[in-house]
């Protein structure tokens, strides 16, 4: 039955997705450099933006790529322009978009170019006829990277873009680094294709328990990540749950309130030795509150103390070299969006359409852009 979503193709379609994105900016690495070069990358403050999943990206991917590397959705660039922008600075708009038809993706663009003296754009798009791709095709201070055709989902929820967007944004500012990202990216997907029985008998158990609240929690990268898991089971949902997402150790401060009896905690553990000290302190501790709530913990690599104190442990058992923790997203949010896809099914909900009354649309409708004419 599950076969017919388009949702699902476009889940289980991602290692061909990813290789395919790894290919398209190895053909377009010189041109890349020689952009970046003559914009002088080296003394801009780079911006990623986006609204919803695709302001996912930034926020998941910019902790690796360093502090002049900031993630800010469109939706707060809009309506705050002079915030963000400033027009001595010198900024490089990474603008991240899967129809890049959404208002606010278009006029982030147009505010930019209006403000700020000396821009130049990325645009990561999934859409070669999208309002973006086709806005700055053709200027020199811009350079459009498509993704993969199929990236373009057709289903309501972003899977394949996000992941390919992501991909794409990491390695296009670590091009020094491709080789390093193939093989890791071999890696994850020879990793996921290995654990696909084992994740959807995992998943089948999970959706059937009685939640009314879940919790994704990870750490820098992980924490974008554990955002976008939220809103994908918020999304597939149509809202019938309550979705959270925070860092372990955010998670404390107040957040820590959601917990009932009902609520499942997700917790993406990262691989940075120093880093899981604090993610395992709080399992701990939470596995020793009791209570009916449910902790599910998920790996890279087989830990004994996150299993004795997880209800549910998922390894995608991993036994090699270090890896950065960046690359467990690909992994992790492949779990998250199966889990999302059959939760959505759970409810009887159809996962490609969750939203059939339009309060919810896969490319957002009623915003009007205003003009901006600069601070009074």
């Amino acid at each position: 039955m599950s076969m017919e979503y388009v949702t699902l193709k476009e889940i289980e379609q991602q290692g061909k997705v990813w290789k395919e994105t790894l290919e398209n900016i190895e053909k377009s690495q010189e041109k890349l450099k020689e952009f970046f070069n003559k914009i002088d990358l080296e003394n801009r403050t780079v911006i990623f933006t986006g609204a919803g999943t695709s302001e996912f990206v930034g926020n998941t991917i910019t902790p690796r790529l360093g502090t002049k590397f900031l993630s800010i959705a469109t939706t707060d660039i809009v309506s705050n322009p002079e915030n963000y922008f400033k027009k001595d600075e010198k900024v490089l708009l990474v603008s991240c978009a899967r129809s890049g038809n959404s208002p606010e993706s278009v006029a982030t663009v147009k505010l930019a170019d209006q403000i700020v003296e000396d821009i130049a754009h990325v645009i990561i798009t999934c859409n070669h006829q999208g309002a973006l791709a086709k806005s700055k095709g053709n200027e020199e201070n811009s350079f459009v990277l498509l993704m993969p055709a199929e990236s373009n989902d057709k289903g309501f929820a972003m899977t394949s873009s996000f992941t390919s967007m992501s991909l794409a944004g990491l390695t296009i500012f670590k091009l020094d680094k491709i080789d390093c990202i193939k093989r890791n990216l071999d890696t994850v997907i020879s990793l996921i294709e290995k654990n696909k029985t084992k994740m959807n008998d995992l998943i089948s158990e999970l959706v059937k328990l009685e939640n009314s609240r879940i919790v994704y929690l990870g750490s820098s990268c992980l924490k974008g990540l554990a955002e976008e898991a939220s809103l994908k089971c918020l999304e597939l949902t149509a809202g019938n749950m309550s979705l959270h997402y925070n860092s372990p150790l955010g998670f404390r401060h107040g957040p820590k309130s959601i917990i009932n009896d009902s609520t499942l905690i997700i917790t993406m553990l990262s691989n940075n030795e120093y880093t899981r000290k604090y993610e395992l302190d709080l399992l701990k501790e939470m596995h020793n509150e009791k209570g009916g709530k449910k902790l599910l913990t998920i790996d890279m690599a087989n830990c004994s103390v996150a299993k004795e104190n997880s209800d549910f442990y998922f390894t995608f058992d991993y036994a090699g070299e270090y890896m950065n923790e960046v690359f467990n997203m690909f992994p992790y949010v492949y779990f998250a969006q199966l889990f999302a896809f059959y939760k959505s099914l759970n409810y009887g909900i159809n996962p490609d359409n969750p939203c059939p009354t339009g309060e919810v649309n896969r490319v957002v409708k009623g915003v009007y852009i205003y003009d901006y004419k600069g601070e009074k």
